[in-house]
């Protein structure tokens, strides 16, 4: 239920400092070193916090501005329709203060959500651009539409909120509420799942009239894909590992490049890992059948041999903690795209000072720049240009 002033409780009792922000402690500390940086006039890369929902990455931001004194220039993807939106809004508040000379917190929420490839260029030049602090939120730190966004900012990972701060943070507000908690609050904590958030609102939504709490349930919440691929690895149940995949919101064909980057990490016998491999391999001969027929009918054996056929590929389970890491092969096509529209752009301006081609500016003259940092001034390259030039042809005079 609402309270008497029609405000959610996450809302009414929302962080007023960085400490009060639960959990994620060594986050919080950069993110004051990092207002507090250009509070003093010291200018910084743009924050991008991400995490799962409900961990505070918003509370954080808003925090921060309540404790330096800023005002907050909000938007998330429902406010940001066409480029012309994106403009108007980053545009209009990093060129300015505040109406009393207060600096501006410029918050984009949900980053990996709002953007499209005709709008990441125009929200990259106002990151390069902007005077005011910018604070960006995203809950997939590796969503392919970041991947120009990386390089420019601060990235910070927030975690989910333990259980015990979750139920210190519910014992406060149920106090400031006039609640009989009882043990209740321990049971919402628990089934948080690290969702400070989702407690909070469970919480108010289980508050009845006469101040008493009740738990309906445990919350229904999206899968991680780190969480996937540790079921695959760790069980031992054919059905467990066939269905691990279901709560993602990334397709299959993905979800085993993870598998297929880890599976070194977490198996250590080698006859393991070869088998691990050989079921991958398997499942990719079906792959190439249904692009060929086109019937999709056979993707229950892709499901089948790449995730049950890698988890039933260990003798046991290891009882160790292994650092998930993203597919490799994904970073690689990342970063060759990104290094060819900066090379790509670099020939632009070249054949456009020079009056040539692009292909000649490429193969004739940019081989006579390289190094040239005066050069590089003179035709306009940005720094990630001017590194690249130097590194792609330095490189080929060498050999």
């Amino acid at each position: 239920m609402l309270s008497e002033t029609g405000l959610l409780w996450c809302s009414k009792h929302a962080p007023e400092s960085v400490d009060d922000v639960a959990g994620n402690d060594s986050i919080k500390e950069l993110t004051k070193r990092w207002g507090l940086d250009f509070q003093r006039g010291k200018r910084s890369k743009p924050l991008l916090l991400h995490g799962p929902p409900g961990v505070g990455k918003t509370a954080l931001a808003f925090a921060l501005a309540r404790e330096l004194g800023w005002t907050v220039v909000e938007t998330n993807a429902s406010d940001l329709r066409n480029q012309k939106g994106v403009q108007k809004f980053l545009g209009t508040g990093s060129c300015s203060p505040g109406l009393f000379g207060q600096m501006r917190l410029l918050l984009v929420d949900e980053v990996d959500a709002t953007f499209d490839r005709g709008q990441v260029p125009e929200l990259l030049r106002v990151v390069k651009e902007a005077q005011q602090p910018i604070v960006l939120i995203a809950n997939d730190y590796w969503n392919q539409k970041l991947a120009p966004l990386r390089s420019l900012c601060i990235g910070a990972e927030m975690r989910g909120v333990n259980a015990s701060s979750v139920r210190n943070a519910l014992e406060r507000i149920a106090g400031k509420e006039g609640l009989e908690c009882e043990e209740v609050l321990v049971e919402i904590a628990k089934s948080s799942g690290g969702d400070l958030r989702g407690a909070i609102n469970d919480l108010q939504a289980n508050c009845t009239a006469g101040g008493k709490i009740v738990v309906a349930g445990g919350r229904d919440r999206e899968q991680s894909v780190f969480d996937a691929v540790k079921t695959v690895f760790k069980t031992t149940s054919y059905a467990e590992a066939a269905s691990a995949g279901d709560g993602l919101d990334i397709d299959l064909d993905l979800f085993t490049k993870w598998l297929s980057e880890n599976i070194p990490a977490e198996y250590e016998s080698p006859a393991e890992v070869a088998e691990a491999f050989s079921w991958l391999s398997r499942a990719n001969v079906f792959n190439g059948r249904i692009f060929r027929r086109q019937y999709f009918g056979l993707l229950k054996y892709v499901r089948a041999l790449s995730l049950a056929g890698v988890a039933m590929s260990k003798a046991a389970p290891y009882r160790k903690f292994v650092k998930y890491a993203f597919p490799s092969s994904i970073k690689s096509l990342s970063a060759s795209r990104s290094s060819r529209a900066l090379l790509k752009s670099s020939c632009l301006k070249v054949g456009l000072a020079l009056h040539v081609s692009t292909r000649e500016a490429r193969e004739d003259c940019l081989p006579f720049f390289a190094r040239n940092d005066e050069a590089a001034g003179f035709f306009g390259f940005s720094e990630e240009e001017r590194l690249l030039v130097n590194e792609v042809y330095a490189a080929k005079a060498r050999v």
